[in-house]
């Protein structure tokens, strides 16, 4: 039997477990990503409990909060990293410290493959301010392997010292949790749902104000309307939990997806899991999604921070049911073909493994 590759994970979790490796994917507690995933591609993954002593963490938060720096899982993981032959931060601050130790020759981290999964490092690499590029070199310096979602974010960090350690993944989604399902009614006729800064609500609201004959559901917990009273056809929900948001999926006539112009792929997550429930999805066009976007045949795209143009695409896409359904049913077929978890944690332990015998490129 083939030896295991022993990787420590470094990231938030609510009882990750080597011990989980015997049960089916469905039976596990999933990590962040669904990280738990490595332990069915030849890994050997230990994790670090979460802190639970009321005096423990207010250490903690004292010392991160002075520092600056993610420390716990680090120190807390040093036991552990001295027998692995990697170290995978999710996401980047946990990174942070190890890759100050390496860079210091402090063991067991220098001593070890330093890998981190990337979401926000490259837009903060672009648009951040100086302090924050200054320490996001210094970190990136330590590191061997640079795990990124999307092909545009390479030459940025390029740019920023990784060279050839920037690694672009295609993300993926719990296929098996978000799929079609009979029996949902088509409660919403456009809807959207996002939390995070990428969100061009502004946008879509000012495109269902050019819509006046069509509804518009949107959950998040933003504050998209500014204090502006919101137009009698649209409706503005407050966040649900997962089996909720699953049911508002598939009870979509359409997604629409808005996004400002971020080096990352903000919306990728609802993208991808409207297209595995079988659901047609239109996602704003940028550099980022630009690989996630499969247009007319998996998916649809819309304008950049242009309310006419994204009104004039949900109209004509509204006005043609059949297609719309023919390319939820794509769309399914695509993520299961190209964008699961299963085959993201694969393709990713690929790399984790690979020249292990050869220097790691921090210690050149």
């Amino acid at each position: 039997m083939a030896e295991l590759l022993k990787v420590l994970g470094l990231f938030d979790h609510n009882g990750v477990e080597r011990s989980q490796r015997s049960l089916l994917a469905d039976d596990r507690v999933p990590g962040p990503y669904r990280v738990d995933l490595l332990m069915d591609q030849g890994v050997d993954l230990r994790t670090m409990r979460m802190v639970t002593h009321p005096l423990h963490k207010k250490l903690r938060d004292l010392v991160e909060h002075r520092t600056g720096v993610r420390t716990d899982l680090a120190i807390r993981g040093i036991p552990a990293a001295l027998s692995s032959d990697v170290v995978l931060a999710i996401l980047e601050d946990k990174s942070v410290l190890p890759s100050l130790m390496r860079q210091r020759g402090l063991p067991p981290y220098s001593r070890r493959r330093l890998s981190v999964v990337s979401c926000w490092w490259g837009e903060e690499l672009l648009n951040g301010e100086q302090n924050t590029l200054d320490e996001i070199e210094r970190a990136i310096k330590g590191l061997d392997q640079i795990f990124v979602f999307s092909r545009n974010q390479v030459p940025i960090f390029q740019e920023a010292g990784a060279g050839e350690r920037v690694i672009p993944v295609s993300f993926g989604v719990d296929h098996h949790n978000f799929r079609p399902e009979t029996g949902h009614g088509r409660r919403y006729q456009v809807f959207s749902a996002g939390f995070d800064r990428g969100r061009d609500f502004e946008t879509l609201v000012a495109a269902a104000r050019l819509l006046p004959d069509v509804r518009f559901d949107i959950v998040t917990q933003m504050d998209i309307l500014r204090g502006e009273a919101a137009p009698a056809n649209l409706t503005v929900h407050a966040p649900t939990d997962g089996e909720g948001h699953r049911n508002n999926l598939l009870a979509a006539d359409l997604i629409v997806l808005p996004t400002h112009d971020l080096a990352y792929p903000t919306g990728q997550s609802v993208l991808l899991e409207g297209m595995a429930s079988g659901r047609p999805v239109v996602v704003t066009r940028t550099a980022a999604m630009a690989e996630y976007i499969d247009e007319g045949h998996a998916n649809f795209s819309m304008p950049l921070h242009d309310p006419a143009g994204v009104a004039a695409t949900i109209s004509r896409l509204l006005a043609d049911q059949a297609l719309l359904e023919e390319v939820g049913v794509r769309a399914r077929a695509v993520v299961e073909e190209k964008y699961t978890f299963e085959r993201m944690w694969r393709e990713i332990a690929g790399h984790l493994g690979r020249g292990l015998g050869m220097p790691a490129a921090g210690t050149r």
